[in-house]
C-alpha cells in the first residue's frame, strides 16, 4: 500500500522556471515531461533523476512564423536557431519538392512545415510570375472543385486564395480571381473540413471578402489608394471571424527595397504603399477590434526578409502599435495554434514538448527572444 502512494518520477524536470504557456503567464512552475510530451504543471516540487534549474529562466512555446514560402528545406533550419518550431508555407510552385519539405521538417533541427500547395489564382494571376515553374490555375478547364480537391491530393493542409488587383511599380494590374470564384472557394474548402485563407492587397478587397467567413487573411492591406480605415471596416471584419497575418514587415522593407531601384521606384511606393506609421494604427486597431493578429513575414517572397531574425522584427512592430509584451508573443504562439489548428505554439499538461527556454522573461522585454537556453522538439508534429 505505501508503495502505491509514492509521488511519480518523471523522465526530466524543469524547477522554479517562469511559464508562458501561449496564451497567459503561469508564474514561477515546476514542469515534468516524459517523452516528448508534457506530463504535469506544478507549483509542488516533481521527482525526477534529471533536473534543469529554471531559476531566473522563462519557459514559452515555440514560434509560429504563419507567412512563409519556402524553396529549399535548408531555409527551414535557419528559423529553428532563434525558435522557430513551425513554418506556414503560403503557396508553393513546385508540390512534389514541397512534400519532400515537409517530410525533412519532421526531423531534429528543423521546423514543422504546414503548406497551401499551389495558392489559388487564374491564368497570368500573381503569383504566376515569381513562380519558377508553370502552376496549376482554375480556368475554362480546371474548375474551383478540381483546383481545391488537387490540392489535398498532393498533401495540402489548408488552402489559399489570392487576389491581387493592383500595379506593382513598373509591372500593371495582373488578372485575378472574382469576389464569386473566392467566395465558391471558400465555401467548397469548408465543406471538405479544410481552412481557407486569402491574399489582399487592398482594404475594400479584405472587407468584401470578410462576408464570405474566410478562416484567416494572410496579408493586412498594403496600398493607400482607397477610403481609409473605418469602424465599420473594423466591424465587417470582426464579424467574419478571420484572423489576420499582418506581414507588416514588408511596408518598411518594401520602402527600403524602392529606395534601391531608384528615384521613381521610391517615388511610387511613396504614393501607392500605406506608411509605416499607417501599418502600426492599423493592426493597433485591429487589435483593439479584437481581430486575432497571428505573425508572419512573407519570407521566401522576397531577399529583403529573412529566415530567422525578421520573425522577430515583426514582433517588434506589434509592440510599437501597442500590444503588450504579452499580446505580442500571443501573435506567434497561442494564437498562431489556434489559428492554424497545429500542436506548436501551445504548451500545457498533454501537450508536445515544442518548447524554448529562455534566459530572460520576454513578458517584461522582448530582448529575452534573443537568448536562448535551449531548444526542445517533439518527435511527431501530431498530437
Amino acid at each position: 500500500m505505501a508503495s502505491c502512494n509514492q509521488p511519480a518520477k518523471y523522465e526530466l524536470v524543469i524547477e522554479n522556471v517562469g511559464f508562458f504557456n501561449g496564451v497567459e503567464d503561469k508564474g514561477i512552475v515546476n514542469i515534468a515531461i516524459n517523452s516528448d510530451t508534457i506530463a504535469a504543471v506544478s507549483t509542488e516540487p516533481l521527482l525526477s533523476d534529471s533536473t534543469i534549474d529554471g531559476a531566473d529562466k522563462y519557459l514559452i512555446p515555440g514560434l509560429i512564423n504563419s507567412h512563409t514560402h519556402i524553396w529549399r528545406a535548408e531555409d527551414l533550419k535557419a528559423g529553428y536557431e532563434v525558435g522557430i518550431l513551425a513554418n506556414i508555407g503560403t503557396h508553393a510552385s513546385d508540390e512534389k519538392r514541397d512534400s519532400l519539405i515537409k517530410e525533412k521538417s519532421k526531423e531534429e533541427g528543423y521546423p514543422f512545415y504546414y503548406t497551401s500547395g499551389i495558392a489559388a489564382t487564374v491564368p497570368g494571376g500573381h503569383p504566376t510570375q515569381v513562380s519558377p515553374n508553370p502552376i496549376e490555375t482554375i480556368n475554362d478547364t480546371v474548375s474551383v472543385k478540381e483546383f481545391v480537391d488537387h490540392r489535398i491530393a498532393n498533401g495540402a493542409d489548408f488552402i489559399k486564395i489570392v487576389r491581387e488587383d493592383h500595379d506593382f511599380f513598373i509591372f500593371p494590374a495582373q488578372p485575378t480571381l472574382s469576389y464569386d470564384q473566392i467566395e465558391k472557394i471558400i465555401d467548397y474548402t469548408h465543406s471538405l473540413g479544410y481552412k481557407a485563407v486569402v491574399h489582399i492587397g487592398m482594404l475594400s478587397e479584405m472587407v468584401k471578402i470578410a462576408e464570405f467567413k474566410p478562416d484567416g487573411f494572410v496579408h493586412m492591406w498594403s496600398y493607400s489608394d482607397e477610403s481609409k480605415l473605418t469602424d465599420e471596416h473594423l466591424s465587417k471584419i470582426q464579424e467574419s471571424g478571420a484572423f489576420v497575418v499582418p506581414t507588416a514587415i514588408l511596408i518598411p522593407r518594401g520602402f527600403e527595397n524602392a529606395k534601391i531601384r531608384g528615384e521613381k521606384a521610391a517615388e511610387w511606393a511613396k504614393e501607392n504603399f500605406i506608411s509605416v506609421e499607417e501599418t502600426l494604427e492599423g493592426i493597433r486597431r485591429m487589435h483593439q477590434a479584437g481581430i486575432m493578429i497571428v505573425a508572419g513575414t512573407d519570407v521566401g517572397a522576397t531577399s529583403t526578409i529573412n529566415w530567422d531574425t525578421d520573425l522577430l522584427a515583426e514582433l517588434d512592430l506589434y509592440s510599437e502599435a501597442g500590444l503588450s509584451n504579452l499580446e505580442v508573443l500571443k501573435t506567434a504562439t497561442g494564437n498562431a495554434a489556434k489559428a492554424w489548428d497545429i500542436p506548436v505554439g501551445r504548451l500545457g499538461v498533454g501537450s508536445k514538448a515544442n518548447m524554448v527556454l529562455l534566459n530572460g522573461n520576454p513578458l517584461e522585454n522582448l530582448e529575452a527572444l534573443k537568448d536562448i537556453n535551449k531548444i526542445w522538439k517533439a518527435t511527431l508534429a501530431e498530437d
